[in-house]
């Protein structure tokens, strides 16, 4: 599946952009720090005061079910942006954690929210930036809904093979990061599930751990 683009506004840097205009403040609205694999960025009930840009690394977004057990929907990686708006009247309830060494840069929420509705460039960006998102969930949802676990499996190996770069210079796939009970949860299967075709396929898939 060919990823949606957004030619005038993929290679837009809001950090850079920002730095351009001398009456911002940045080091007391923007931070950056790091964090270590398999490490939460933020889960219920968190108060959300950032915005969050991935730097470089891979995160793993979900929430849970009725009975408190994670359940993955998305993987975002450099470039992205993650955090809650805070327009969903205490509706949200994600979770964000690190599948790598992770740096990003955290925008006061207040700050965020403000320039993306002043500033006409910022604001053409992000609301390309969030059809981009959009779309991207679509498509990903329609590949999944019309196949076969195997088929499925074989569209987010594709999907998902994508180079990430982590902290520290590494480089990763994705879909490397990923396992069995994760993959499940991107296509709605069973960890079993997933196990069995996976097996059944050894020549098409590489091994992905439990």
């Amino acid at each position: 599946m060919e990823r949606p683009i957004t030619k005038d506004y993929h290679i837009f840097n809001l950090y850079h952009y920002l730095e351009q205009d001398t009456s911002y403040n940045l080091e007391n609205v923007v931070s950056e720090f790091t964090l270590d694999k398999n490490k939460c960025l933020y889960k219920p009930p968190t108060q959300h005061l950032f915005i969050y840009e991935v730097i470089n690394g891979a995160i793993k977004l979900g929430s849970y079910t009725l009975d408190g057990k994670e359940f993955v929907y998305d993987v975002v990686s450099s470039n992205d942006f993650i955090g809650n708006l805070k327009y969903l009247n205490n509706q949200f309830f994600e979770f964000a954690k690190t599948l790598t060494s992770t740096r990003l840069r955290a925008y006061k929420l207040s700050f965020f929210k403000k320039v993306i509705i002043e500033e006409p460039r910022i604001s053409e960006w992000f609301i390309s930036y969030l059809v981009q998102r959009w779309c991207t969930a679509e498509k990903k949802l329609r590949k999944i809904n019309e196949k076969s676990t195997t088929e499925k499996l074989r569209f987010l190996m594709a999907y998902l093979d994508k180079s990430i770069e982590d902290a520290e210079g590494n480089i990763h796939v994705l879909y490397d990061l990923l396992t069995q009970k994760d993959l499940g949860d991107f296509i709605g299967a069973t960890r079993q599930t997933v196990a069995t075709a996976l097996k059944k396929n050894q020549s098409i898939f590489p091994k992905i751990p439990g």
